[in-house]
């Protein structure tokens, strides 16, 4: 699955490789890419590398809308698919929710952002609620 989820993120990237790249560290538990696709919409990869073992590593691209932004800060929501590549078990769909806040007004390329995602997994019949939160830095904006 990663051979096929990998090509369409890169395939996503190339449409707005001129575009504003961001990166976030989601605490202890994941990292993103995430790209603009148009100006309401994003795509983001995100690599959850805090299992210790690569087996266990789990992957999630995901597309969300962005509402009308605050001068302080803005909401997105979307939905995202993802996986255990080397597992090849645990497949999930996601529904996440964003808030990103701008602390400092003279320097939005830094950001705190909060999410909140139901993750619905397909072999278990399992729905988990997952909360991230991290720092994003913004390049070329």
């Amino acid at each position: 699955m990663i051979k096929l989820l990998f090509p369409i993120f890169l395939f996503l990237v190339s449409f707005s490789g001129f575009s504003q790249v961001k990166v976030t560290s989601y605490s202890v538990h994941s990292l993103g890419v995430s790209v603009p696709l148009n100006e309401k919409f994003n795509a983001e990869l995100k690599v959850f590398a805090n299992s210790g073992e690569l087996e266990n590593t789990g992957i999630e691209l995901n597309s969300t809308y962005k509402f009308k932004p605050g001068e302080f800060h803005q909401f997105s929501a979307g939905l995202g698919f993802g996986l255990i590549p080397y597992s090849g078990k645990d497949a999930f769909f996601s529904v996440p929710v964003a808030l990103e806040i701008f602390p400092l007004q003279s320097f939005k390329r830094l950001s705190l952002v909060v999410e909140l995602a139901p993750e619905i997994y397909f072999n278990d019949d399992v729905v988990a609620l997952r909360h991230l939160w991290g720092i994003r830095y913004s390049f070329n904006k």
